[in-house]
């Protein structure tokens, strides 16, 4: 009995995200959430869980990448130097899109009574403040470090998670999961030495991002506790809290150089380019919550290391970026340390569900 409870327990540890790929990271380690169990509807019919999780997964990497690859083409390549501005194009569609299926009756919001407005502004608006600093620091990386290396910075996200958790009280050290995040630092720290377009200032927009990211998730668990939103509701909900700050962002910091170098003629150049980059960005948050929905928390982890690593090769051959042999052992390094870390936190929620079993 205590065995099926804690398998049970370990399945559970989801909840939702509401802008980017950044939206889902913040459910990973929330219980509620359950994986599909038997099956999931897909274009109105009947998939099996395991086959749902897959096409869900191979569906959102290869958007996820492919949405890399176009932003940071725009970005340097086209010109279109207005990171903020790009990557709210993604939220506008997914705010946009999802209060069309909600007006017109195709999603119900199971949580239209809870949600006042000042409900909203106390729970939600901090969350889409922490969210856009996120989305924005890490849209501005791109002008100043390689894909591939972004990419590699990535997996320090389970250190920089675990200090602000525990520093707020919202997670338990455990001597693996600290193990783990100190080999991840240091594969981190071995990447950066080898990189051979370094920029600080890249660097520390990069850390920002994973630090605001972090937080994000931390306010995500303190505020809104075991509160889990479906897929379309969730962007519907956190939309508009993000995109203020997103669109105020871009006001202080963008707009005058966008109209003065008349950046909407860049975008007349290649309009088709910006609205893929606007429905592709729907596609990675309604996906990336499919796909925890459907594989739970640790999958959808794996699956981003994986497509990380997809990403940097990727990125070697379509932009050329340069991988040195330090690198790729950093990369390695830290790759490693996340598989320590996530064994430890999966022995950490079997503890946890054994105890809470016991307690009954």
């Amino acid at each position: 009995g205590i065995h099926r409870r804690t398998i049970h327990a370990l399945s559970n540890r989801v909840a939702p995200r509401a802008m980017s790929a950044a939206h889902a990271r913040a459910e990973e380690d929330k219980p509620g959430a359950t994986p599909a169990r038997m099956s999931v509807r897909i274009a109105g019919r009947s998939m099996p869980a395991v086959v749902a999780a897959a096409v869900y997964s191979i569906a959102w990497a290869v958007m996820s990448s492919g949405l890399i690859f176009l932003n940071n083409y725009l970005l340097r390549d086209h010109g279109f130097g207005y990171p903020m501005m790009l990557c709210s194009m993604g939220v506008t569609s997914s705010w946009v899109i999802s209060f069309a299926l909600v007006k017109t009756g195709r999603v119900t919001l199971k949580h239209e009574a809870l949600i006042t407005r000042r409900w909203y502004t106390r729970h939600i608006v901090p969350i889409g403040f922490l969210g856009a600093l996120s989305l924005g620091f890490g849209n501005y990386a791109y002008l100043y470090l390689s894909v591939s290396f972004i990419q590699m910075l990535k997996a320090a996200v389970p250190a920089v998670t675990m200090c602000v958790m525990y520093t707020a009280g919202l997670e338990q050290l455990h001597h693996k999961t600290l193990t783990g995040v100190v080999i991840v630092t240091l594969g981190t720290m071995i990447a950066t030495y080898g990189e051979v377009k370094f920029s600080m200032i890249g660097l520390l927009l990069m850390m920002l991002s994973e630090l605001s990211e972090a937080l994000r998730m931390a306010f995500y668990q303190y505020l809104l506790g075991n509160l889990k939103f479906d897929m379309i509701e969730g962007l519907y909900v956190m939309g508009p809290a993000s995109l203020v700050f997103l669109w105020l962002g871009i006001a202080v910091f963008e707009l005058d150089e966008f109209i003065h170098n008349d950046g909407a003629y860049i975008m007349l150049e290649a309009p088709l380019y910006f609205l893929c980059a606007a429905l592709m960005g729907f596609c990675v948050n309604y996906l990336s919550l499919a796909v925890v929905s459907a594989m739970g928390g640790v999958g959808f982890k794996v699956m981003g290391q994986a497509k990380n690593a997809a990403v940097i090769l990727g990125a070697m051959v379509i932009f050329g970026n340069p991988v040195t042999i330090i690198q790729g052992i950093g990369y390695l390094t830290s790759i490693i340390g996340f598989y320590v870390y996530q064994k430890g936190k999966i022995e950490v929620q079997a503890l946890e569900a054994v105890t809470h079993s016991h307690g009954r």
